[in-house]
């Protein structure tokens, strides 16, 4: 259906490059979007009523009766512009009008579908249709850092009427108006005062269809007053009484507002964050933190959904914005967000589960991690449900580090890329089998998968269909154990809670030396952010698992003396977040110690099993079969109380330990 606009194109700009209009409603059944500025959305709505009436008057008819009215407002859909964006709040009840807006937003000239976003993400009936569309990438992420932030803030100014003096939030609607912004309208012209106090007084009374105030004052003490602005008629009183009116009020709006919020200043944290929890409004905003139950906010900032595809009646329906692409292949935003590895892991999963419900895909961040060494692996997380089942699935998927790709790239040799490749593919999973049987806690299955790609060879050469590898494991709901301090910091005063982790970092710390865990410069990897806790029914850490075991056996020649200093940071890091560091050192001392002795008498009780596990595999110089090899003579051959109290002593430089 061809969208008859009133009003202006809702991305238009002024000249000051702000939006002409904020606020939009599109009439679904009729086909009309009103983008008039100076509106609510109400307004908005009685705005195209009165015009139908009118023009029914013009045709000799009768006018719209009050039922009639409530029809055509029942298919409308709130739109709020942000930016170079589109939000679409939606009735949780109605999701079916939300995507039929979405649907006809598109066919706007200078609209992309990634323009176009879903507000009211926590609510579950919105959550769990934009999951059911494979759409988690039309969910709008919260901005994270401190310039994003102030920005937000910035472009959430909007007018009703006069000038843009208040703050709006688009989840609720509500137009936040801040003491320090009040206080300033004290200089204007006694006409413009009058106005501005008449337009304030108006929407303080109102609610908008959410039932929110349209205007609000911020930083209130306590709910606000409705009768504040009653006593007042600012229309028919005189210059001077309008004077002392204001100051009246602005006395008791400043006695109302907590002192820290007095001054609006973005660089004052408490100011801005407590502002922005306004705008944001934490029961229903634009973001997937809290989409998938388990998964915690820190990980979610580091995943960038991205389009996919949606099954329709058991059939797979890629995502348009992929046409899109190829129709602007030079178009920054849409290159970023189509990642045709996607559509090559939905296929994988169509093939493998008859009844797909929906597939979600993710591309993880490299912030999730510590050691983003160069050319370090592409991960993504992917949440699937089969019809069969109650529950989703959560996986991770990570590509090979060398796949076919990068070997051409060194020799352009296909034939040889491809051996060298599978080579690769055996030293992953033989690495991971060693990570195994000497006790790293690596999860239990891994699946190899590949998907195809297309090469460009160079000058112009031709392209080859080529396939990449990736593998796939379960998703470990935990917390990463460098991440604790900052998600739940008063427990590590928990002498109980602290003395557990103590135990298991210890614990996991001894295999991850003896297996070489290190960069390609020889440094340690180690409590990075791929070692996870588990934690019990009473929030107590239960259990510990390495997430990624790449680096291991990278450092397979070194004494593990040498690694001393880097197995201290565990404890030293922690220092200042403990209730006592040195209890804590001791007890992840003895783990460490304890699990390194009952490595090596295994190993010495039955050398054999260890040491023809990979005969099979291949042979000679740099391969796994020789690494592991030289990582079991050297577990052999370390003392390991001289290690111990190598690692004691760098601790004793920071910590005083009695035992």
């Amino acid at each position: 259906m061809k969208i008859q606009l009133i009003g202006e194109h809702p991305l238009l700009k002024n000249s000051d490059g702000k939006l002409a209009s904020r606020i939009g409603t599109l009439f679904t059944a009729e086909g009309v979007l009103i983008t008039l500025r100076g509106m609510t959305h109400a307004m908005q709505r009685l705005h195209y009523q009165h015009q139908l009436n009118a023009e029914h008057l013009k045709q000799g008819l009768e006018p719209l009766s009050e039922l009639d009215g409530i029809e055509s407002w029942a298919t409308a859909v709130d739109l709020i512009m942000e930016d170079n964006c589109i939000l679409i709040r939606p009735n949780p009840e109605r999701m079916d009008l939300a995507f039929i807006a979405d649907e006809m937003l598109q066919t706007l000239p200078f609209i992309s579908k990634a323009q176009i976003r879903f507000l009211h993400a926590r609510n579950p009936l919105v959550q769990q249709a934009i999951r059911s569309r494979g759409e988690y990438w039309r969910i709008s992420p919260r901005p994270q850092s401190e310039d994003e932030v102030i920005a937000a803030i910035a472009s959430s100014k909007i007018a009703i009427g006069l000038a843009p003096i208040y703050y709006y939030s688009p989840s609720t609607g509500t137009r936040f108006l801040t003491y320090d912004i009040f206080r300033s309208l004290g200089k204007k012209e006694n006409d413009l005062l009058r106005r501005y106090l008449q337009e304030i007084k108006t929407y303080t009374a109102k609610r908008n269809r959410l039932f929110n105030r349209e205007i609000s004052f911020f930083g209130l003490k306590q709910p606000f007053d409705e009768k504040l602005f009653v006593p007042y008629d600012f229309d028919h009183s005189s210059d001077a009484q309008l004077r002392h009116d204001y100051h009246a009020l602005l006395q008791r709006v400043a006695d109302l507002t907590e002192p820290s919020l007095l001054v609006d200043d973005v660089k004052n944290t408490v100011w801005r964050n407590k502002l922005f929890a306004c705008l944001t409004d934490e029961r229903n905003d634009a973001q997937t933190e809290y989409l998938i139950s388990g998964l915690t906010e820190e990980f979610f900032r580091q995943v960038q959904w991205l389009p996919g595809g949606r099954i329709s009646n058991g059939e797979l329906i890629f995502d348009s914005i992929f046409d899109e692409h190829k129709a602007k292949p030079f178009d920054a935003e849409l290159e970023r967000l189509c990642d045709l590895r996607v559509c090559g892991f939905i296929f994988n999963y169509i093939r493998e589960y008859s009844k797909l419900e929906y597939v979600n895909i993710g591309r993880l961040l490299p912030g999730l991690r510590k050691h983003p060494d160069k050319g370090a692996h592409c991960s993504y997380l992917v949440e699937y449900k089969n019809r069969e089942s109650s529950t989703t699935d959560l996986k991770i998927l990570r590509m090979q580090r060398w796949g076919i790709q990068e070997h051409l790239a060194e020799h352009h040799d296909l034939l040889r890329a491809i051996m060298e490749t599978q080579d690769y593919t055996e030293y992953t999973l033989d690495r991971r089998l060693g990570c195994w049987e000497l006790g790293v806690p690596v999860p239990s299955r891994l699946v190899v998968r590949t998907i195809p790609e297309e090469y460009c060879w160079p000058n112009n050469a031709g392209v080859s269909r080529i396939w990449l590898t990736y593998f796939e494991r379960d998703f470990i709901h935990g917390i990463a154990t460098d991440k604790i301090h900052k998600t739940t910091p008063e427990k590590l005063k928990d002498r109980e809670f602290a003395n557990r982790l103590a135990t298991l970092l210890g614990t996991a710390a001894a295999p991850n030396i003896v297996v070489g865990r290190a960069s390609q410069s020889r440094k340690a990897i180690f409590d990075n952010g791929d070692e996870l806790i588990t934690l019990d029914t009473d929030g107590y850490p239960s259990q510990i698992f390495t997430a990624d075991h790449a680096g291991t056996f990278v450092d397979y020649e070194q004494p593990l003396i040498v690694h001393a200093k880097e197995y201290a940071i565990p404890v030293l890091t922690r220092k200042i977040w403990l209730a006592n560091p040195a209890e804590f050192a001791l007890v992840y001392l003895k783990a460490m110690e304890t699990k390194l002795c009952f490595m090596q008498d295994e190993y010495r009780r039955i050398p054999a099993a260890f040491n023809t596990l990979f005969q099979y595999s291949k042979q000679g110089e740099k391969t796994f079969a020789q690494r592991w090899k030289k990582v079991l003579e050297r577990l052999d051959a370390t003392s390991i109380p001289a290690l111990m109290d190598a690692i004691r002593t760098e601790i004793r430089k920071e910590i005083e330990l009695t035992v």
